[in-house]
């Protein structure tokens, strides 16, 4: 059992690990839309990320799906593509 104030570190470890994401993102020659999800509960933390479309997402618009889950979602990049937010 994760402890809630070790979740709270790995939330913070996987905060910053996403920011460096980001960052390398936006120093690409042509940078894109990132999406970074870092999650953490009493079993197990969670890193995931992936390039942003439009239409798509990995998260569940279920919020009681999360339920236990403490989560922090890192968007970066355009506002919207070919003008629909993404």
């Amino acid at each position: 059992m994760i402890s809630e104030a070790d979740q709270v570190v790995m939330l913070r470890h996987g905060l910053g690990f996403a920011l460096e994401v980001v960052r390398l993102v936006r120093a690409l020659p042509e940078p894109v839309a990132v999406r970074c999800i870092v999650g953490a509960n009493s079993t197990n933390g969670t890193f995931r990320f992936h390039r942003a479309r439009r239409g798509e997402s990995w998260m569940s618009p279920d919020v009681d799906d999360f339920l236990g889950d403490k989560l922090i979602v890192v968007d970066s990049g355009p506002a919207s593509i070919g003008g629909t937010p993404w």
